[in-house]
Parts: C-alpha cells; sequence; structure tokens
C-alpha cells in the first residue's frame, strides 16, 4: 500500500496543475486546501474522519523526502502510514515523514496513539501551519493525490502525501448532493 509507491509520480505544483482549467470542481476544492484537510472535510462536507493507524516506524529521508524538506538525506524521520475512513470504509490512505531532529517527544507520543491526524495534533498543540509545495499527481489507476509539506512555526515539519480512493469522490458527491 505503501512503501514509496509514489515516489516516482509525475507531481505538478498545485498553480500549474490548477492553470489546466479542465478538472472538476469537487478536485479542486479538497485536493488544494491548504488548512488541514479532516477538519475541512467535516465541517465543509459533514464527513468526520477516523485514523486507522498501519505502520509507524524510524527510517531514513531518501533523496527526495530531504530536498522537500531542506534536510539531510540520510536523517532518521519518523514515518507514519495511515488510512483515512468514513462510516468505517477508507477514503484515503497518507503517509507522513517526519525528521527527527525537531520532533517535540510529546507529540511523537500523540502520533504512537494513532488516533488522530497530524495535521491536527500540530494544530492541537497551538503551532500555526503553513502547507508548501502543494502538488497534485493522477496515479495510472486513475486515482489522485496530493503532496505537500506541513511546517509549524517552532520548525516541527513533516512531508505528507495523500492518496485519495474513488468511494472518496462518491462520497463527497452523496454528501453535496444530500445539503
Amino acid at each position: 500500500m505503501f512503501v514509496n509507491q509514489w515516489k516516482n509520480e509525475d507531481w505538478r505544483l498545485v498553480r500549474d496543475w490548477l492553470a489546466e482549467g479542465r478538472h472538476q470542481q469537487s478536485l479542486k476544492v479538497v485536493l488544494t486546501v491548504t488548512t488541514t484537510l479532516t477538519n475541512f472535510l467535516e465541517k465543509q462536507c459533514s464527513m468526520p474522519l477516523k485514523v486507522q493507524l498501519h505502520e509507524q516506524f524510524m527510517d531514513k529521508v531518501s533523496q527526495d523526502e530531504a530536498e522537500l524538506l531542506h534536510c539531510q538525506q540520510g536523517d532518521y524521520a519518523l514515518r507514519r502510514q495511515v488510512s483515512l475512513c468514513y462510516q468505517g470504509a477508507v477514503m484515503f490512505d497518507a503517509e507522513s515523514v517526519l525528521p527527527l531532529h525537531d520532533l517535540p517527544a510529546v507529540l511523537i507520543t500523540e502520533l504512537e496513539a494513532g488516533i488522530k491526524p497530524l495535521a491536527n495534533l500540530l494544530a492541537e498543540r497551538g503551532l500555526s501551519l503553513a502547507r508548501s509545495d502543494l502538488s497534485i499527481t493522477q496515479l495510472a489507476d486513475g486515482r489522485w493525490g496530493r503532496r505537500s509539506v506541513l511546517r509549524s512555526s517552532v520548525g516541527t515539519q513533516a512531508l505528507v502525501v495523500e492518496i485519495f480512493r474513488p468511494e472518496f469522490w462518491q462520497e463527497i458527491q452523496r454528501l453535496s448532493s444530500t445539503r
């Protein structure tokens, strides 16, 4: 499900992707969210999501990850792989890479609990977040993905890749039509 399967995808910066002007509005709205996506989906779509933690382990940062995170290739990082579920069904999968050198121990403990999404944990700790390097891709099987770097005001940062399942877009459409 994970293990760098998205490393070689054709990631396009969001401004270039939007400039194409040929994407559905629901895609544009969701894929370009720069705040916490889970909060956005709960407030705008009435879609509260739950985290399903698959794996969390220490790993070394790859060359591509190091470039985006402005750290050194081979630095140690916490790699977290989760699925976000709505009413028991997986809506999208996410992988986060958090360099350890600026990761508070209390945050590691909260991440290990596997209950909340990363951006929510950072926001709840009072850290203002910025999402940079937001890029979009469409995988060969038609699924959409987005990749970005979350940066907090105290230096904590994470590379986040999210891959959306077809069921997610169906549910977004269904929830939008019931409002």
